[in-house]
């Protein structure tokens, strides 16, 4: 389940990629070619946008996989979040060093997913949640108390209804961002998570819970 390998690929090619476009800038300083080459290479709003929105929403992800990895009796479940936590710490490691390079800020000045270039009307956030299937602070302090099979399916619940909450971002991103090195991510992202959908809807019909 885990990517090390791609999304550490993925962390070097922005640092590459920003580094070329540094030298590019810095060749081409007197020349209208050389600009505009480096131009083509700079991060669009959604390359940002998509970086900023998805720390956030991967943020809450580990918050509730570490809640529940250490104190769940289903290995199964137990093996699910560690996987959760550890893919999406990384994805977020390589997010934030994507906007470092690009001197961005890591949380987003205004709305959330507003970069989306196909953003449906339903996919908006409200006062209770800032991203479409994100977890309120009630049912995260829930998540905290519950014990035994209400934790697993609790966990679980809320897991997918996050991954598939949040699929939009990825999915748009994969589509639309300017940068090869982002477009790759967000589709490796999308693809997990829709793989990470089936295992948690497996998972709750073993438990005789639905989705």
């Amino acid at each position: 389940m885990t990517r090390r390998p791609a999304v550490l690929a993925a962390a070097a090619g922005a640092l590459a990629l920003v580094l070329g476009v540094g030298i590019g800038m810095a060749v081409g300083s007197g020349d209208d070619s050389g600009s505009s080459s480096a131009a083509s290479l700079a991060p669009s709003k959604v390359d940002i946008g998509f970086s900023q929105d998805m720390i956030v929403h991967h943020e809450q992800a580990v918050l509730m996989a570490q809640l529940v990895r250490t104190r769940t009796k289903d290995p199964k479940v137990a093996a699910l979040a560690a996987g959760i936590e550890d893919d999406q710490l990384l994805d977020i490691g390589a997010m934030r060093g994507y906007l470092a390079l690009w001197e961005a800020p890591v949380l987003p000045s205004g709305p959330p997913m507003t970069w989306m270039v196909a953003m449906p009307a339903h996919h908006v956030g409200s006062e209770m949640v800032p991203m479409p299937g994100m977890a309120t602070t009630a049912e995260l302090n829930a998540l905290r108390t519950a014990k035994g099979g209400k934790l697993d399916v609790m966990f679980l619940k809320l897991m997918l209804r996050h991954h598939s909450g949040g699929l939009a971002m990825p999915t748009d991103a994969g589509d639309h961002a300017a940068l090869p090195v982002v477009r790759s991510l967000a589709s490796r992202m999308a693809f997990h998570q829709r793989e990470e959908t089936s295992t948690i809807a497996a998972l709750l019909a073993t438990k005789g819970a639905k989705p």
